[in-house]
């Protein structure tokens, strides 16, 4: 797909166009507003998911959605291992954590 340049500039068209509707804003994770497109959010799930990390850090955090889909797909990843290995699933006791930054935290987001 990359060497079809028609498919390159009617891509570019179609993002420019969304981003005047503001198209990033109109999704949700579990109730959480998360400024990302539908696409990008799989791309995030398939990396998380191949790379199985401990840590993810986002900077950056608006609404906290990506944080909360960040923290689901990392609790998805321990159950899937507990699942797995014949384990009873302890939430608590996750070495995988989300850590968000961001200059402007709102309070609510603080604590998510």
């Amino acid at each position: 797909m990359a060497a079809d340049e028609n498919l390159g500039r009617d891509a570019n068209a179609f993002f420019n166009r969304l981003c005047e509707y503001k198209y990033s804003y109109h999704f949700d994770w579990l109730g959480r507003p998360i400024i990302q497109f539908p696409q990008d959010i799989v791309a995030i799930q398939e990396l998380i998911w191949s790379t199985k990390p401990d840590l993810i850090i986002e900077t950056g955090i608006a609404h906290g959605g990506s944080l909360i889909f960040s923290a689901s797909m990392l609790a998805l990843l321990d159950m899937f291992g507990a699942i797995e290995a014949g384990h009873k699933l302890d939430p608590k006791a996750s070495r995988r954590k989300v850590l968000g930054i961001d200059i402007d935290a709102a309070p609510t987001i603080a604590l998510l």
